[in-house]
């Protein structure tokens, strides 16, 4: 459309010294047809500013509508991510509850070992390497009474029990080592996990915690069924 106004304007243009002839509004020829002509002129600027202007306001609303379906696609995503790992968390803790009683019935069983291999496997996932180490350290003694270990974190052989227990956050990154604590104690047991640091950013601080706090729920569960299993009868009266 721009093209034929452009060439209708244009004809006009080329016309107009053939179409006036003589003085025309009390101007003489010669000015009325350079008043044609730049009115002509004029014209066709004006009609192609206007369009100009217009497209630029399309490309920007177009530019503002892929911003904006963009933010969207990024909250989507996050909200679908979010959705997930609240998924995995769910999953992860009710398999754990749902598991105690076969836990406790390896523990009384003497096989602890069963135990921790299939706690283990639920463990590497998150800790995106296959090599962890769940410490689980006595706070009064300052010594560690068990270790749940996959593999070899030599990245985190260099941290004793002393540097463990002066960590101040619950998740620490030094010397390609991360350290978690679990937030909660029990009674003067508290876990650390440990695993080589083999992506750039941590996923999720709080499902590692929840990690190091099951490890440290299985440990007590075994220890207060060997105290049970190794304490004297009470003798019954008559």
């Amino acid at each position: 459309m721009m093209y034929w106004i452009f060439f209708i304007l244009f004809i006009l243009a080329s016309v107009t010294p053939a179409s006036v002839q003589g003085s025309l509004f009390g101007f003489s020829e010669e000015t009325a047809e350079g008043i044609i002509i730049f009115l002509l002129g004029a014209t066709g600027f004006l009609i192609f500013f206007l369009k100009e202007k217009s497209l630029l306001r399309q490309v920007r609303e177009k530019l503002l509508l892929q911003r904006q379906k963009s933010d969207i696609t990024k909250d989507l995503s996050d909200s679908y991510s979010y959705i997930g790992e609240s998924n995995r968390k769910l999953d992860l803790v009710q398999s754990f509850i749902f598991s105690i009683p076969d836990a406790s019935a390896s523990f009384r069983r003497g096989v602890p070992d069963r135990v921790y291999k299939a706690f283990s496997k639920t463990v590497q996932p998150f800790c995106k390497s296959e090599s962890f180490t769940i410490r689980i350290v006595d706070l009064e003694s300052k010594t560690i009474v068990k270790d749940i270990r996959s593999g070899r974190t030599r990245s985190c052989a260099p941290f004793s029990v002393e540097r463990l227990i002066e960590l101040k956050k619950s998740v620490n990154e030094e010397d390609g080592c991360v350290v978690v604590r679990s937030p909660k104690r029990i009674g003067h047991f508290v876990a650390f996990l440990l695993f080589s640091k083999v992506v750039n950013d941590i996923a999720d601080e709080r499902m590692l915690e929840t990690i190091a706090t099951e490890g440290l729920i299985l440990y007590s569960l075994e220890k207060r069924l060997l105290e049970g299993t190794h304490a004297p009868e009470k003798t019954k009266a008559l």
